[in-house]
């Protein structure tokens, strides 16, 4: 019978059955496993397998590794014959020339043992066979195999489970193999017949019912079963490479071959290891064979709007007007209307200077909605002082947690991890993009600066930022009264659902219940918790700056930033960045040329760029749950004797 959401909360499936071997058909091979794993059964068969999967003793070091990394939840080796992964708390895998995976458990389940087998170990084992693994959903659409390809929480997974609705067989899901044969064609490779779901995406469809287990226990992420499924590989036709943008409409081009080539490159699975394995020059002529071949078109969807039909329809159309064989030239594509999206639902200034001499990032840190983006334009404006306003598109600073990078640096799924697995990484691996940052800046004087929302620590863990690798802080705030009426505007939600997201300690950014974003979540706890949290640690330098402040006196309030972060004082050349990032401005470029970060649904991002606008916006009873939320804080930075003040006298 059909089972729903909640049935299958009620009713978990049935346990599996345990049998001495499986066996398995996945990517044109014949897998043997001592373990139950997540690909198309096949029945016993006496024939060599290709691929062996079996429990065993796995060493805990490699000899002679060509390249090695330790994190907090997984460590790695590798060198040309074997690569070794310790999944701390699940399993430790050994994989052996293409041919060979040993699992040594260490207290994960059958499932996430299963489920990390097939986010590094498995992919690692196509290279070793000279497979390239790519980061891509595939459905075989009329004879030739369709490549959506993308990082994590863009929608992979969704959009081939329309297609395949549609009567469009699956190939693969997440991972795609792709082979050239000696005739120079390439094909893509079947893997199994599940497809793995977020609860976010099975609310909006009728998919509930064909569901079966959770892909991790605590992860609200399920397999799926395709009805429709291709068993032998298939040439390749077209390869999509999916993104958001923060505009309503769906955008669709084709991409140069030189631009595909490094979009193939960047969306390979596991690079690194494939890199220490010495299997580079299989996968640089590959993807530089398909980046020539086969039509490479970007796909790119409103942020908030996921319009799978819509997609489906284009990506349909876009394959069959496409000449197969070809690369990807303009005019190849045709560029089509846009599709609409429907609505969705203490200052411290002599507390150090970070510069140059301070090698690291200067972390411009906030609550939501407290002028982050302003302070970069001005930044950005006074770093590129060449007569003109730099577009609003173009700001230095932007927000580096894109889940692509992140996966990469840790050498596992993160959309396979917890909340809490994630946040032990974030240390680390901020530490390593100030690593990076500074190598490819070379000698610059020029100090990165980078935005961010999440709290310095939540309460009972550890710090989120790390000394090494970061010059200093500047952390804006602003009035929580006025927070809360410049973020409702922003997020569309009323007044009194914004307040109580300002005193929920749960709360974070770029987190979609029941399902995943492109970014890592940053936690924001409360807005009093976020405050405090910055003030109260002593590890960084730390420069904070009030809204209010920056407003009423802005060439002494910007000025104090500029010394802050150790660029040379120039009064002349501060006036003219406040002057082309006044608030006028920004959203005359805005309304001109349309601003990416603005959520799509939001009227404008640049709103008013006032203090004081609660005075009327707010009801009374909404101006005391926000001070009897934050009230301790407020009244370290004045806002409860002003908001006591204006009750007082009743103005407002």
């Amino acid at each position: 019978p059909a089972r729903t959401r909640e049935d299958l909360k009620k009713c978990p499936p049935p346990p599996r059955v345990s049998l001495p071997v499986y066996e398995y058909h996945t990517y044109g091979l014949q897998v043997r496993s001592d373990l139950a794993l997540p690909f198309d059964a096949l029945p016993g068969s006496s024939a060599e397998p290709d691929v062996v999967v079996r429990l065993g003793t796995v060493p805990p070091t490699l000899g002679d590794v060509t390249h090695t990394r330790d994190t907090p939840t997984h460590s790695w080796q590798a060198r040309p014959d074997a690569y070794l992964l310790h999944s701390r708390g699940v399993a430790r895998y050994l994989v052996s020339d293409g041919r060979e995976v040993v699992i040594e458990p260490c207290g994960g389940t059958d499932d996430e043992i299963a489920a990390v087998l097939g986010g590094s170990p498995f992919p690692v084992l196509l290279m070793q066979r000279g497979i390239v693994p790519l980061h891509a959903s595939a459905v075989q659409i009329d004879a030739g195999a369709v490549l959506l390809i993308g990082t994590s929480g863009v929608g992979k997974s969704a959009l081939a489970a329309t297609l395949v609705e549609r009567g469009h067989p699956l190939l693969a899901d997440d991972a795609t193999g792709v082979v050239q044969d000696a005739g120079g064609r390439l094909h893509a490779l079947p893997a199994a017949a599940g497809l793995r779901l977020w609860t976010h995406t099975l609310d909006r469809t009728n998919w509930w019912s064909r569901v079966g287990a959770n892909v991790r226990q605590g992860k609200e992420k399920y397999w799926m079963r395709a009805e429709r499924h291709r068993t032998t590989p298939l040439p390749l036709r077209a390869a999509f490479v999916l993104y958001v943008h923060s505009r309503p409409d769906i955008a669709i081009e084709p991409v140069p071959p030189g631009d595909a080539f490094w979009m193939l490159r960047f969306h390979t699975h596991r690079r690194q290891a494939m890199w220490a394995m010495g299997q580079y020059p299989v996968h640089f002529r590959v993807i530089s064979t398909m980046a020539r071949r086969v039509p490479t078109i970007r796909v790119t969807r409103p942020k908030h709007a996921f319009l799978l039909e819509e997609l489906a329809d284009r990506i349909e159309a876009s394959v069959r007007a496409a000449r197969p064989g070809r690369a990807a030239r303009k005019g190849t594509v045709a560029r089509q209307a846009p599709v609409r999206a429907a609505s969705p639902h203490r200052s411290s200034s002599g507390a150090g200077v970070a510069g140059a001499s301070d090698p690291g990032i200067v972390w411009l840190a906030s609550y939501p909605k407290s002028g982050n983006t302003w302070l970069r334009a001005v930044l950005t404006n006074y770093l590129h002082d060449d007569g003109a306003a730099v577009s609003i598109n173009a700001l230095d600073g932007k927000r580096q947690n894109f889940r692509g990078v992140f996966d990469e640096y840790v050498g596992a799924a993160s959309a396979d991890m917890t909340d809490k697995e994630v946040a032990t990484h974030l240390p680390r691996f901020r530490a390593f993009l100030a690593a990076r940052l500074s190598e490819s800046r070379g000698r610059s004087d020029r100090p990165p600066f980078m935005k961010t929302h999440e709290v310095y620590r939540v309460p009972g863990g550890g710090p989120r930022f790390p000394h090494a690798g970061t010059a200093g802080v500047v952390y804006l705030v602003r009035n929580p009264l006025d927070v809360a009426v410049s973020f409702a505007h922003h997020a569309q939600l009323s007044i009194d659902r914004i307040v109580q997201v300002m005193a929920d300690p749960t709360a974070a950014d770029s987190r979609i219940p029941g399902g995943i974003a492109q970014r890592l979540p940053e936690a924001m706890t409360t807005w009093s918790g976020h405050v405090a949290s910055w003030l109260e640690q002593t590890a960084l330098r730390l420069h904070v700056v009030r809204y209010e402040d920056l407003l009423q006196d802005p060439r002494t309030a910007f000025g104090s930033i500029i010394r802050f972060v150790g660029l040379e004082w120039d009064g002349a050349r501060l006036d003219r960045a406040i002057e082309h990032a006044a608030f006028p401005r920004l959203r005359a470029q805005e309304e001109r040329d349309g601003f990416d970060e603005k959520p799509p649904d939001a009227v404008s991002f640049f709103r008013a760029g006032v203090a004081g606008s609660w005075r009327t916006a707010l009801t009374p009873a909404q101006v005391q749950a926000i001070i009897d939320a934050h009230g301790e804080v407020m009244a370290r930075f004045g806002y409860l004797r002003e908001a006591e003040t204006v009750r007082a006298t009743g103005d407002g």
